[in-house]
This record gives C-alpha cells, structure tokens and sequence, in this order.
C-alpha cells in the first residue's frame, strides 16, 4: 500500500500519521520477508503496536473534537485490529504462529486500506459537509 492523495482526511496530524503508518507497515513487512528471528520480529511487532495504539489515540482525539457521529463504532474497529495484531504477536513469541509473513501482510494492508478509505475518511466527509 502506498499514501495516495485521495486518502486525505484533511486534518494534517491524521494524514501525517497515515504516511507514517503505511511506511512503518512496508519497513515491518520487508525486514519479516528478509527473515528475521522470532525475536526480531517480536521487537518489530511491538514498535509496529505501539505506533499504532499512539495514531489510534491520538485519531479519536480527533474525532471526539469534531464530534464525529460515529466514533464510538470507529473505536471498536481500532480496539479489534489492536487485538488481532497482540494476537499475533504473542503467537510468534511463543512460536505457536502459524500465519506466514504474506499472510499478515496482506491481512494489515488490506485492513488499513480499508480501515482509511471506509472509516478514516468519514472525518473528511464530516468536515467537510457544508
């Protein structure tokens, strides 16, 4: 996935975030397919969580000052993909995972494609309704 224009919320902060995850996502993604040990990837995810769980925060901040409508099901969907991503995390650590890296790879990109497009950008379309 790459930052395209047409992803623009129009709030800076958020867009910024965005380019910022999706190179994080592509930087995590090509250091798991160059092989790195159990441990590595453990480190990896964990910066990769921890971006997140700081864009996500600082997103509903976002939302709740423009009090956009559907924050609270927006909420719900960061918390799932949080999860998800611990998840895998914990079973790496263990070496209980089963998923390769192309499927999480595609399973991330597809998400915060998604997640941009369908979700993010309803603060666009809310600031920008009149």
């Amino acid at each position: 996935m790459s930052w395209k224009e047409s992803l623009s919320t129009d709030v800076t902060s958020v867009d910024r975030q965005h380019q910022d995850l999706i190179a994080a996502a592509q930087d995590f993604f090509a250091r798991i397919h160059a092989g790195l040990s159990r441990g590595e990837t453990v480190v990896a995810l964990d910066g990769l969580i921890a971006l997140v769980s700081e864009h996500f925060d600082h997103e509903e901040r976002v939302m709740r000052n423009i009090a956009l409508p559907s924050l609270a099901t927006h909420a719900h969907l960061h918390r799932a993909l949080l999860e998800e991503i611990q998840e895998f995390r914990e079973e790496t650590a263990l070496g209980t995972n089963e998923r390769s890296p192309a499927d999480i790879e595609h399973f991330l990109n597809l998400w915060l494609y998604r997640h941009i497009v369908e979700e993010d950008l309803k603060i666009f379309h809310h600031l920008n309704r009149y």
